[in-house]
């Protein structure tokens, strides 16, 4: 089993640089992955939120540090090709993206964040 630090972009095509209608909207988070298997296109066994941009879309919605990532859109993050989430992943400014995550507690919850444009520093 590996670990990887990825930003959940890297691993889905997430972030976006403009608030112009059809671009890729931004959700401000970035995760830590378990996952085996071919490097581009690895099998996931687990995603943990990781660090959340204060203000982003990510941490109005209360997304915690520590927040397992345990559905994405319905589908279960256990047993799925990295690529097999892409395409969920790749929201709109505007556009809702529902997760389902566990707490640190146990609870779980469900989430939505809806893409913003990405704010340039």
């Amino acid at each position: 089993m590996k670990r990887r630090m990825l930003p959940l972009a890297l691993a889905a095509g997430l972030l976006a640089s403009s608030a112009l209608a059809g671009e890729r909207g931004y959700f401000g988070l970035s995760t830590s992955i378990e996952a085996e298997g071919f490097f581009l296109n690895p099998t996931l066994r687990a995603v943990k939120v990781a660090k959340i941009t204060p203000a982003s879309p990510a941490a109005k919605a209360g997304l915690q540090v520590g927040d397992q990532i345990i559905e994405l859109e319905g589908r279960p993050i256990a047993g799925s090709k990295a690529r097999e989430l892409q395409d969920l992943l790749e929201k709109e400014v505007g556009q809702s993206l529902n997760l389902k995550i566990r707490r640190a507690n146990g609870d779980t919850l469900p989430m939505t964040l809806v893409a913003a444009p990405k704010v340039k520093s």
